[in-house]
């Protein structure tokens, strides 16, 4: 969707409220401005899996360590993605969700609902808008 309609905010206000009701969730934010998670971490941004993996390579030991847990127990992590003019945003989400998927990330802490906060206008090869 487009850009500044609520889609964090929404994503972030579900998975709060899941977790209120018992839920074990994981917030992933999908878009290169990495901020998904803001509200989640007390206004705080986290490092993204791509940042990590360019400092620290794709173990799923280097994926967890920035994985971190926020408001009420959300596990929190950001996709991330190139500078603007220097990639392709979607296909670095693609990368990093990849790697949790590969790493079994979900199933490491038990999560019963994962959120997916993307953005739904990335053309190359990553999202498109229905």
């Amino acid at each position: 969707g487009k850009g500044g309609i609520g889609k964090s905010t929404t994503s972030s206000n579900l998975s709060a409220a899941a977790s209120t009701l018992g839920v074990k969730v994981m917030q992933i934010g999908c878009d290169p401005k990495s901020d998904s998670v803001v509200t989640l971490m007390q206004g705080r941004i986290i490092r993204t899996i791509l940042a990590q993996m360019d400092i620290k390579g794709y173990s799923k030991e280097s994926i967890m360590e920035v994985i971190e847990e926020g408001f009420n127990g959300i596990m929190c992590a950001e996709a991330g993605g190139p500078k603007p003019g220097a990639g392709c945003a979607g296909k670095g989400v693609a990368i990093a969700l990849d790697l949790l998927k590969t790493h079994g990330i979900t199933e490491e802490y038990d999560i019963d609902l994962a959120v997916y906060d993307v953005l739904g206008d990335v053309v190359c090869g990553g999202f498109a808008m229905p």
